[in-house]
């Protein structure tokens, strides 16, 4: 049967489809524009599942706070040319501003069946024109008071939780993107972890003959410099290397962070 022209324009517009596929899909509906999209829907699932073993090696990380919730998602693809593409970045959008309807989502694993589907179907919708397998690779939202920060080309960002005060919260937001730092304070730190540190400091200077005192002061002071190295509120302030960070926040509180690094 011929292909209505007005349709197979209206079909390219909405689906970005090639043209083939497009007069294809219009060729066996009938005509029936719906049914034209269902085929391509059909035959795009098929394509995707195809290349669902297909290694998705880049990615991106997209934070957007929407109303008083922080939604964040890491999206991956296959290669570094798709993940800098606009198309990409605007699926990634597009996929936040669902999920920011769920509420209280802490990891794309834990979502129901419902939902995985209903992000699935979006992935599938684009894969005609993204062209490679994509994967939501974790997503999460959360009500708590945060300040998102994001580093120039999108590679790192970071997520502050705070009160009080938010220019306090972007310097820490931009210490922790610089610095990434493995804990928030020592009482985060693991006793194992603290335990160990202090055995090999005592080891190192079970030979130096200094009294028990003095002893114990330098290993005090070797753990505080070690601490200083991976724990946020310990590091010196990039802001002003004369201060700690805990020294930079005046009366704000930092009750968490995330950092998220490509």
């Amino acid at each position: 049967m011929s292909v209505d022209m007005n349709l197979l324009k209206e079909l390219r517009a909405m689906t970005h489809a090639p043209l083939n596929d497009c007069k294809k899909a219009l060729e066996e509906s009938s005509n029936d524009l719906d049914g034209a999209q269902d085929w391509l829907r059909e035959r795009w699932a098929l394509k995707a599942a195809k290349n669902a073993d297909r290694a998705t090696h880049e990615w991106i990380v997209v934070i957007k706070k929407i109303w008083e919730q922080i939604v964040w998602l890491k999206l991956s693809c296959e290669t570094d040319f798709v993940a800098k593409n606009d198309t990409f970045k605007d699926l990634a959008n597009q996929i936040v501003d669902i999920v920011s309807t769920y509420w209280d989502v802490t990891s794309y694993e834990e979502l129901d069946q419902d939902k995985k589907d209903e992000l699935n179907k979006v992935l599938q919708d684009n894969f005609v024109t993204i062209g490679e397998n994509m994967q939501i690779a974790d997503v999460f939202t959360s009500n708590d008071n945060g300040y998102i920060y994001i580093h120039p080309g999108d590679k790192v960002a970071a997520v502050v939780y705070f009160d009080w005060d938010e220019d306090s919260a972007k310097q820490t937001a931009l210490q922790i993107a610089a610095m990434s730092p493995t804990y928030l304070s020592v009482d985060d730190v693991p006793q194992t972890e603290k335990d160990e540190m202090k055995a090999a400091f005592e080891e190192e200077m079970k030979d130096s003959g200094k009294p028990a005192e003095i002893l114990d002061n330098i290993i005090a002071g070797k753990l505080a410099k070690k601490f200083s190295e991976f724990v946020l509120l310990e590091q010196v302030s990039i802001f002003d290397d004369s201060k700690k960070v805990k020294d930079t926040l005046w009366d704000t509180k930092v009750t968490g962070y995330v950092r998220y690094a490509i």
